[in-house]
């Protein structure tokens, strides 16, 4: 049995999305960086994609039973897919959360915990903003949370990031400050995607059971639980384009 996990970040409507230049991302904490428009969607793309999980019958996991699949042996609905979206940017409440919750849809939060304000800003297709505490939670009738870190999530000019920088002891200390707010303490993603085989060995050290790449392709009961494989879901991805990502994951 296999599975697909698809992974999302920004949403904007046709011609809000200068293509040729990356979006500054605004966040709580005092770092400075840009968001690819490659890992835009377009908000008429992402409405067919899910409409097409939903008329194919695709049943959209929630992590529990990703746990129960690997740790107790639980077979998986057919054709299951795991939503993802990393660092819950404000245009996901706006455009996303709506129609996931009209079509009954599980989905996961990656959240940068302290990236998250304290007060709700007012949106803007300028840039790419990160949404409040209140609005996050607002979402949790469709959405769990899982740990992307609470202030490592930044990289560095020569392809690493602070993850990868800090010392066992702080990164611990710090996955255990996400882990008290998310619903699954011990479920991670990497940072900008960024791992090699010493962060799969520290996360181990700290008790962390599963993290998520961004390595495309389809997890089976043989895929290392600390380098599951993700599909990002890529500005003005077609729906055929789509089709051929998740069709892979019911191949049994």
């Amino acid at each position: 049995m296999t599975f697909n996990v698809l992974m999302y970040h920004e949403f904007r409507e046709q011609g809000d999305v200068d293509v040729l230049n990356p979006s500054t991302i605004s966040v709580a904490q005092d770092y400075q960086d840009a968001l690819p428009t490659v890992l835009f969607s377009y908000i008429n793309n992402f409405k067919l994609q899910m409409e097409f999980l939903k008329s194919e019958g695709y049943h959209t996991l929630m992590l529990q039973e990703i746990k129960d699949f690997y740790e107790k042996g639980i077979q998986l609905p057919e054709k299951s897919v795991l939503l993802t979206f990393d660092d819950a940017f404000q245009s996901v409440h706006k455009y996303a959360y709506p129609i996931l919750k009209e079509l009954q849809f599980h989905a996961v939060s990656f959240v940068v915990l302290g990236w998250l304000s304290q007060e709700k800003k007012i949106f803007d297709t300028t840039v790419s903003l990160v949404m409040s505490k209140a609005e996050l939670e607002e979402m949790k009738d469709v959405f769990e949370f899982a740990n992307h870190t609470t202030n490592l999530h930044k990289r560095y000019s020569d392809g690493t990031t602070e993850m990868q920088r800090t010392s066992l002891q702080e990164l611990k200390e710090d996955l255990v400050i996400c882990g008290k707010y998310v619903n699954h303490p011990d479920i991670f993603a990497y940072p900008f995607g960024i791992f090699s085989s010493e962060d799969t060995k520290r996360l181990a050290e700290i008790n962390i059971q599963y993290a998520f790449t961004t390595v495309p392709g389809v997890n089976t009961k043989s895929t290392p639980l600390l380098e599951l494989h993700r599909d990002t879901v890529m500005l003005d991805c077609t729906l055929e384009e789509f089709k051929i990502i998740v069709e892979r994951g019911t191949r049994r």
